[in-house]
């Protein structure tokens, strides 16, 4: 199923010192050199998640620029500050029903489309997971204007106004859309919230790398996201439920907004209270089957055994 996604945020210095050569490397799987840090970022072994990555320039470029080291060490001698904002990354969510090949062009034709032809200079990696799900895009693109050989002296505060977010994310959605058409597919997507398009469910929250990473290498064997995400899903499937029951009149009205960070109304407490019962029955039943198994002593044979 086709899901939409468009993600806006910036990369900057920070308290950390952050390096955008370091995000280039990472999200493009490729070996970088920092020339103001004098270190090397080697992300090459990640080859197997990055479908494929390219530097997009606008017109009037220099070639230099298309060379994804040259760039961002060209980005990192400019920014004097040490908090100093280095780049504006955008995600987006890549239809898995489209073929590589449609999904590579889907995104560097948007790119080309909305960004670089704003004068932005737009670093694509394509990543598809080792399940084939979740394939996205990261963009890196800088913040100022190509000026000659460099980049303008002061930054483009116009790419900061949300009307242009806002555009970004309804453009994504058509382009989406099109390539979907186009494939055939019946898919589509929808930029809007849950709320303005009236779908009663909760919206479910992202797990993000960090619990994902914990989960992977052993850290915490069920990170708290985790479960919030599969309460979320929980609730969503109570939903109809619950509101059958109030249609009915057998329940209290069902209010049109509410919202899993408040659950304050008798119907979102009583789905929550439906929610905890399956998890408490959940782990009883495993903790019941551990200790069943746990006492069977090995020579142990019965019927039951038998079969």
């Amino acid at each position: 199923m086709a899901i939409y996604r468009l993600e806006a945020k910036i990369i900057s210095r920070g308290k950390g010192g952050r390096s955008v050569v370091a995000a280039a490397a990472y999200r493009a799987a490729l070996k970088l050199r920092d020339e103001v840090k004098e270190k090397i970022y080697d992300y090459a072994r990640r080859v197997k998640g990055v479908v494929s990555t390219v530097v997009l320039t606008p017109e009037g470029a220099p070639d230099t620029f298309k060379n994804a080291e040259q760039l961002w060490n060209s980005v990192e001698r400019g920014e004097r500050r040490k908090d100093a904002q280095l780049a504006r990354e955008l995600v987006v969510a890549i239809p898995a029903e489209l073929s590589r090949a449609r999904q590579y062009q889907l995104v560097v034709d948007w790119a080309k489309k909305e960004l670089v032809a704003k004068g932005m200079v737009a670093h694509v990696s394509i990543h598809e997971p080792r399940t084939g799900k979740n394939v996205h895009a990261h963009i890196l693109c800088t913040l100022r204007k190509v000026d000659g050989e460099k980049f303008s002296s002061t930054k483009a505060r116009e790419w900061n106004d949300v009307s242009l977010l806002n555009h970004l994310r309804s453009s994504w959605a058509d382009a989406v859309n099109a390539a979907l058409e186009k494939a055939g597919r019946p898919e589509r997507v929808d930029h809007r919230s849950l709320k303005e398009q009236r779908i009663d469910r909760l919206p479910e929250p992202k797990i993000g790398i960090e619990a994902t990473a914990m989960k992977r290498r052993g850290t915490v064997a069920d990170p708290e996201r985790f479960k919030l995400v599969r309460r979320i899903k929980m609730l969503n499937e109570l939903r109809p439920l619950m509101r059958s029951l109030c249609e009915r009149r057998e329940l209290p009205t069902w209010q049109t907004t509410p919202t899993w960070k408040a659950n304050s109304t008798w119907l979102e407490k009583s789905a929550e209270f439906v929610v905890s019962i399956a998890q408490r029955t959940r782990q009883m039943m495993k903790g019941a089957w551990e200790r069943f198994v746990g006492n069977r002593s090995p020579d142990r044979t019965g019927p039951d055994m038998e079969r």
